[in-house]
């Protein structure tokens, strides 16, 4: 589609990382709108934003470096250089949301806040930010689907996009606004959600089984390479799948919980 929006003189202005920027942006104003949801002060509130933010984008880029690691390269000098050379693109979301999870979490132990109640407040945004995290990917080619017949399809032709070289010109899946449609009705449904009466952990639990189903049927569409295939699935598939069995688990301990408390 358009990669790259604009230049002037040596600088351009990427369309992922404006989108990925403006991502960051919307969410965090969105949560900021509904501080008065949860007893945090606005200190805490940005360095929480800032904590997962930061690990979300170097766990988002560990995990491309692993699964596209024997793709990035003849050499390990060739690889490396690769994965240095441009900051810009090559990220893999369940590497970054891994991440970011364990990092907040650590943070809000260290500052003896109530994980799950808030947890469920942040996670509420994730979604909204994710979708227009993926209109970045639609813009810039990556994330792309797989050759199709259905009206929809979407021929990606300009040679800076990040499409597979063999798929400029073909008509692909829009993976990337499959994604940005659902999150956006994942997002509406936490919103609901988590505005009605809730245990805490209940909303991240829905995130969680939402858009691991998500994910698992998008792959399907996908054209791009993510990895090397296991039993038939991709990397991403089976995070999926873990993620769902941590959701479960979750679950079951916050429903035991519950009836302990009756």
């Amino acid at each position: 589609m358009h990669p790259i929006l604009f230049h002037i003189g040596p600088f351009e202005l990427a369309s992922y990382g404006l989108m990925m920027a403006l991502a960051y942006g919307i969410s965090s104003w969105y949560l900021y709108r509904r501080l008065r949801y949860i007893k945090l002060d606005k200190e805490t509130f940005w360095n929480i934003i800032f904590v997962a933010f930061v690990s979300a984008v170097i766990g988002a880029k560990l995990l491309y470096l692993i699964v596209s690691w024997p793709e990035m390269g003849a050499t390990f000098a060739e690889r490396l250089l690769n994965a240095v050379k441009d900051f810009r693109y090559g990220f893999v979301f369940f590497g970054g949301a891994i991440v970011a999870i364990c990092a907040t979490v650590y943070y809000l132990k260290k500052k003896k806040l109530p994980v799950l109640k808030t947890a469920d407040f942040f996670i509420v945004a994730l979604p909204l930010g994710h979708a227009i995290g993926r209109i970045g990917c639609f813009l810039a080619g990556c994330c792309h689907g797989r050759p199709t017949n259905l009206p929809w399809g979407v021929a990606f032709t300009d040679p800076h996009s990040l499409v597979a070289h063999q798929y400029l010109g073909v008509h692909l899946h829009p993976t990337q606004l499959y994604e940005v449609a659902l999150n956006l009705i994942l997002f509406f449904i936490l919103q609901h959600f988590y505005k009605k009466p809730h245990k805490d952990g209940m909303i991240l639990v829905l995130y969680m089984l939402g858009y691991a189903c998500i994910r698992f049927g998008v792959e399907f569409f996908r054209g791009d390479f993510r990895g090397e295939f296991i039993l038939g699935m991709s990397p991403s598939q089976l995070i999926a799948l873990a993620t769902a069995a941590v959701a479960f688990v979750l679950l079951y301990f916050l429903k035991k919980d519950t009836s302990h408390a009756g």
